[in-house]
């Protein structure tokens, strides 16, 4: 009941902020403009889809700070209250003025290290597999592991946030599946997550609002700890959060590598991203369908059974390197462009 309840309240935050989105974006000066290159959007925009999720959230963990028995008691909505704040405070201010990419690298495994001293049970002692069991693994390799896996993973999300609908999609996407396989402090703020990822998602696909940074690094981070705990904690498989998060993570990876092999800059955007390779290929909509179609059928295959992994895994791969071949004719290369927020 009390689960249902949060939920209706965040969701009502969140929607009163998507319905006055326009004067907030304006008040806080975060409207995002086409510039006629690789910012397409037909109109101005307001870059506060990542306010309606992230705050309703922190409010949450606000609530469970002082009423513990929502989430048993554990520590886990101190970190998402402190770094999941801090985290969204960093991509408000990108969205506001544009910040260092390295800065924002190093601002968030700070962060990351942060939440792993407030909330010890998001450091991994061992690592979760589904066909060969756990490794052990010691604290301080962990502590670099999780804060280069956390930051690549924020960043990774942040450079697929170039559709409408693409990464508030893959917010629900994931949402689902955490409230599915998780429970505790894990399961209620996922509910949170859903139901705000769920309005967001439904002003985004109408161009009503963009994520910002506020979304994409502050949100994000929170699925970070997320996952971490459910690892830790439930012991969910390393190969289902893989499966999860293969497309952003998978096709960051592929950019950081390609770009400077072609003279550029790692960090410089352009529209050589998946996504867009599909919307260049198949068109808007069709190519969204096909983006999270990929993620959704893989994702809760692996929620409802953890050892269909290596073939979603397999499948997955198979799918990025085939579309990365018939897209190849229409990428477009990089630009010498300045970073913005929806890279």
């Amino acid at each position: 009941m009390l689960e249902l309840a949060s939920a209706a309240a965040a969701l009502a935050l969140s929607c009163a902020i998507l319905t006055w989105s326009w004067p907030l974006g304006d008040w806080l000066g975060v409207i995002d403009h086409p510039d006629n290159g690789r910012k397409i959007h037909a109109r101005a925009t307001p870059l506060v889809g990542g306010i309606a999720i992230t705050v309703p959230v922190l409010l949450w963990s606000v609530v469970s700070i002082y009423w513990p028995d929502l989430t048993g008691g554990t520590p886990v909505p101190l970190a998402v209250l402190i770094c999941g704040a801090g985290a969204a405070l960093i991509g408000f201010i990108d969205d506001r003025s544009t910040v260092s990419p390295l800065l924002r690298l190093l601002i968030l495994m700070a962060l990351t290290v942060a939440a792993l001293a407030i909330s010890p049970q998001l450091l991994p002692a061992r690592f979760h597999w589904s066909l060969i069991g756990s490794t052990p693994v010691a604290p301080w390799l962990a502590y670099v592991l999780v804060a280069i896996g956390t930051t690549g993973f924020v960043n990774a999300v942040n450079m697929a946030e170039g559709h409408d609908g693409g990464v508030a999609g893959m917010f629900a996407i994931w949402s689902a599946c955490i409230v599915w396989v998780g429970s505790g402090a894990a399961d209620d703020v996922a509910f949170v997550l859903l139901v705000t990822s769920l309005a967001v998602l439904a002003f985004n696909l109408r161009g009503k609002v963009f994520l910002g940074g506020t979304g994409t690094y502050g949100t994000t981070f929170v699925f970070g700890l997320l996952v971490l705990y459910l690892h830790n904690s439930w012991g969910i498989a390393a190969e289902t959060v893989m499966v999860w998060f293969f497309l952003p993570v998978v096709d960051c990876l592929r950019l950081l590598i390609q770009r400077p092999m072609q003279g550029h800059s790692p960090f410089k955007a352009d529209r050589n991203h998946f996504h867009h390779r599909l919307h260049d290929r198949f068109g808007k909509l069709a190519g969204l369908a096909i983006y999270l179609g990929l993620v959704a059928t893989t994702s809760f295959a692996v929620a409802f059974d953890a050892d269909l992994a290596p073939a979603c895994l397999g499948a997955l791969a198979f799918a990025y390197l085939g579309l990365m071949i018939l897209t190849a004719s229409g990428a477009r290369a990089a630009a010498p462009i300045k970073i913005a927020p929806r890279d």
